[in-house]
This record gives C-alpha cells, sequence and structure tokens, in this order.
C-alpha cells in the first residue's frame, strides 16, 4: 500500500471513529480535532487577553462599587486621565502604561502570576500534582503581592496547614472571596475541551483558597475556558457552565437571573443594578452572603453579564467587564482571557498590546512578561516561551486522557477525548 493511499485510509478511519463516538447513543465524550497551530493561537490569546483585561482595569479596581464607571472603559486609562473620573493614581494601578513601557512588556499581577506559579508547580511534579506539593511552591514562591482569600491561605500555610484546609470556612475569612476564578483558568489550558477534567482540577485548586459556593465561579470560569477550544457561541458557554453548578448554589441562581436580565434588557447597565441590588447582599433563608468588594458572587456575576452582552466582542466584552466596577481589573482580565481562547490572539486589537505608551512593538506585549512578584521564578520571561511551556503539557494531558496527535499535510493535529456535558448535570460537587 502506497504512502499515500495508507495516509488516505488512516484519516477515513480517524474520520468514521470521530463520527462514530459523536453519535453513539449514551455517549459523554467524542474526540474532536484541532490543530496545533489554533490551539497555541488560543492559549496566546487566554494569556495576551489576560494581560490585556488586567491593565485596562487597574486603574479602576475597588474605586466603582454602588454604582458603574460612567463611561464605556475602550482604552488604557492612567494617573493624568479624566479627573472627573474615580482613577488610582497614587501607585501602579494608574502607570500601566507608563511601567510597561519602562519594563519593555508585561508585568506581573494576580491575574497571571499565581498561574505562574502553577506552571512551573505542574511541570516539576506534573498534572496530578498533590496538595502537598502545591503547598510547597506556594511556600516556595507566593509570599507577597496577594490579597484577601490568597494571603489567607498563604498564611495558613506558615501555621502547618495544608489544602483544603487552607481554604476551608473554619480558618479562612475569606473563602468566599473572588481569588481562585481569576488565578485557575490556566487548568483548561493544561486541559483544552477537556471540560471535565477541567473544572475538577480548577476545584481542586479553588480550595486552596475557597469553600463551598466560593469555588463555584471558579468551575463556570473553567467550563467556558475549557470549552471555548470548540465553542465559539457566548450563549452556549454560559449555558455549558450552568449544568457544572449545583443548583442550591446562590451562583446558580445568579446566572440564571443574568441569563433572563440579558434576554429582557438591551442597556448591560440595567442588568448591572439588578445583579448588584440582589446579590451584593444576597440573603436566601439562612444564606447570608458576606457583603464584599471582592465577593466572587458578585465579582462572578459582573463578569457573565460582560461576556453575554460582549457577545464574543473583545473590546465590548472587556469594556463592560471594566466598567461594572467593582474587582473590576480581575473579572476584565478573566473575560479578555475567554474572548482570547475564543478567537484567538488574532482578535485582540493591536492598539491594545503593542505598544501602550512609546515604542510600538512588532509583537503583542513584545513578547516579554517581567514577573517581579513571584520569588525563586525567572524574572524575564518570553511570552511565547510560557505558551509553548503551557501547550507541551496540554499535549501531554490529551494523549494521556485518550486523545491522538497526528500529521496531516504536514501539519500537527490533536483528537481530544472532550466531554460534551456534565455527567451530573448541576451536581458536581458535594
Amino acid at each position: 500500500m502506497s504512502n499515500h493511499k495508507s495516509a488516505l485510509v488512516k484519516s477515513g478511519l480517524l474520520f468514521f471513529l470521530s463520527a462514530f463516538l459523536l453519535a453513539a447513543p449514551g455517549s459523554s465524550q467524542t474526540l474532536r480535532k484541532i490543530s496545533q497551530a489554533e490551539l497555541k493561537d488560543k492559549i496566546s490569546g487566554y494569556w495576551i487577553g489576560q494581560c490585556v483585561g488586567n491593565y485596562m482595569g487597574f486603574p479602576f479596581e475597588g474605586t466603582y462599587l454602588e454604582d458603574p464607571i460612567p463611561v464605556l472603559i475602550d482604552r488604557y486609562y492612567q494617573f493624568d486621565d479624566d479627573t472627573s473620573l474615580h482613577i488610582n493614581r497614587n501607585d501602579l494601578r494608574g502607570y500601566c502604561p507608563v511601567v510597561t513601557n519602562w519594563l519593555g512588556g508585561a508585568f506581573s499581577d494576580d491575574d497571571t502570576d499565581i498561574e505562574f506559579v502553577t506552571l512551573h508547580a505542574v511541570e516539576k511534579y506534573g498534572l496530578d500534582i498533590n496538595y502537598n506539593e502545591i503547598t510547597e511552591m506556594w511556600i516556595n514562591h507566593v509570599n507577597r503581592n496577594i490579597w484577601c482569600a490568597n494571603r489567607a491561605a498563604r498564611d495558613l500555610m506558615s501555621k502547618g496547614l495544608i489544602p483544603p484546609e487552607t481554604g476551608s470556612k473554619a480558618n479562612n475569612v475569606y473563602w468566599h472571596a473572588i481569588d481562585p476564578q481569576l488565578v485557575n483558568e490556566i487548568w483548561s489550558m493544561l486541559y483544552p475541551g477537556m471540560i471535565r477534567r477541567s473544572v475538577d482540577r480548577a476545584e481542586w485548586s479553588a480550595r486552596i483558597t475557597n469553600d463551598d459556593w466560593g469555588t463555584h465561579p471558579t468551575l463556570a470560569y473553567a467550563v467556558m475556558y475549557s470549552a471555548a477550544i470548540f465553542e465559539k457561541d457566548v450563549n452556549e458557554l454560559v449555558a455549558q457552565a450552568l449544568r457544572y453548578i449545583p443548583h442550591d448554589s446562590p451562583f446558580y441562581e445568579g446566572i440564571e437571573d443574568v441569563i433572563d436580565w440579558h434576554a429582557q434588557n438591551e442597556d448591560w447597565r440595567i442588568t448591572r443594578k439588578l445583579i448588584f441590588e440582589k446579590y451584593y447582599r444576597f440573603k436566601r433563608g439562612d444564606m447570608e452572603v458576606p457583603v464584599s468588594d471582592v465577593s466572587s458572587l458578585s465579582n462572578g456575576l459582573f463578569g457573565i453579564m460582560a461576556i453575554l452582552y460582549g457577545d464574543g466582542d473583545f473590546e465590548q466584552t472587556t469594556g463592560i467587564a471594566v466598567s461594572a466596577g467593582l474587582d473590576c481589573d480581575n473579572q476584565a482580565a478573566t473575560c479578555a482571557g475567554l474572548i482570547g481562547v475564543i478567537h484567538g490572539a488574532s482578535v485582540i486589537p493591536p492598539r491594545f498590546t503593542l505598544g501602550l505608551w512609546n515604542p510600538v512593538w512588532t509583537q503583542a506585549f513584545n513578547d516579554t512578561y517581567i514577573n517581579f512578584t513571584r520569588d525563586g521564578l525567572p524574572a524575564y520571561n518570553r511570552i511565547s516561551d510560557i505558551v509553548n511551556r503551557i501547550l507541551q503539557l496540554a499535549e501531554e494531558a490529551i494523549i494521556s486522557t485518550g486523545g491522538k496527535k497526528i500529521f496531516e499535510n504536514g501539519e500537527v493535529y490533536y483528537l481530544i477525548n472532550s466531554d460534551i456535558e456534565a455527567s451530573n448535570p448541576g451536581q458536581l460537587t458535594e
């Protein structure tokens, strides 16, 4: 048999296998195909998108609470901007364009630098890393520039506790805070398209810092990031996320409300008002959500709102996420990263990445990521190297879960053993 004919036969068998698995009654998984180049572009979109959202939201972090920012944020603001706006003018957050120019690229913040530690941790210990191993990595590398649930968990580690005790209600006063939903998107890139595994590992990691419903927004975003490898419709992504949240969770109720309010109101500001009024001080029976500007509940729902109203558009989604207020740099980073996964890095407008100041770079953030917050890890990094390292681990995960790496016409493709939906919708966690 000729090599050409053999390749055709193999290709046909793979197509038949994929079609059979997709159509099999009761099947919960299917092999889905993506080129290595496209997957790499999506991983780049995730990392670069998070940086953009982080820096767009940084000047407004925590400055707008009861009401949203009166304008839709569509560019980078800084200390010397519109004096009618509440901007963090007295610290790093008001100087993002200056700092990126000075450093010659992107810089670390908690939207990316905890994931930077996770990347090193998984490279050292493997995809099945356990709580003792991740605790060691946190003790070695996560010591400063951390807040709320992350800070509390790290302090508990110094007292000899390990997860999930470091995130439990009994020990961590911030168990309900936003922290895990902004530092665990990486698991969905390590398990691209493998929704169930992405969620399992994201929940595992969320319990380093959080407990109970405080982990549920993390699950939702893990679903959307992983599903976005193959799904571009943001409405479908949100619907898929809902299937993985326990039905008695306030976040489940919140997502249902935001879906309804989005259908009823063209103006996202109306929905923002409804979210704030119900969920910032949420009570239901014996449940009373702690009132907090960094709540995983209200901030997480603002993110869902931005994703729905943004309708897959990078600028619109990121702008709404920032303008919604509260802990807006974090929700903007998560939302912008998601759109980057959906469409790839190429969807991110160059004006956000090729020089926040001057000179103009030829690659996004000058292909540079400066780590100055995580002790003992490299300070100077190429973004392309970070992406390649994540891709290498993702390839390992794809193959180890029954997927394949194949070659067609000189190109590399992956067949991913992808989840169709939750095996027990709405009841993933105990």
